[in-house]
């Protein structure tokens, strides 16, 4: 590999992880000003994506620990926001919902991520956000071969 290309990889790692904390950081400022912590958001837009997953499957897709979850849950469920149903194929599971009372929050959820898709992507074509999303589909798919 030439040093030009190997100094852009490197550089690109870079920027990745640099903007995606970044991203996080914006986001969760938002959020906070709502009563939105980080591991809340998490779960509550995590089940608006696939409502119904098991508990442990729930940990896995956030990367948590499943006690740091089961607490969370504890948390939300006591708020209302969501309900653990126990899995009709397995009754040592529980499956995760969320109520009726998550919509608001979801809401808020769903604009606070405009605002900050739109700071993020201030100045940039719509050509070139749909290569930029087409790029790093294929990254994310690269490395998604080994999960």
């Amino acid at each position: 590999m030439s040093r030009a290309r190997n100094d852009a990889t490197d550089q690109l790692s870079f920027e990745l992880h640099t903007t995606a904390r970044l991203l996080r950081r914006n986001y969760d400022r938002r959020a906070r000003a709502h009563g939105l912590t980080r591991s809340k958001w998490q779960v509550l837009w995590s089940l608006a994506r696939e409502e119904g997953v098991k508990q442990a499957e729930l940990a896995e897709r956030l990367d948590v620990a499943p006690i740091s979850l089961t607490r969370q849950l504890d948390i939300l469920e006591q708020e209302g926001l969501l309900e653990r149903r126990r899995d009709e194929q397995d009754r040592r599971c529980f499956r995760i919902y969320l109520t009726a009372a998550a919509q608001p929050a979801l809401t808020t959820l769903r604009e606070l991520a405009e605002l900050t898709r739109g700071e993020a992507l201030a100045g940039l074509s719509f050509d070139e956000i749909v290569l930029l999303k087409s790029l790093l589909e294929r990254i994310r798919l690269n490395l998604g071969k080994e999960e």
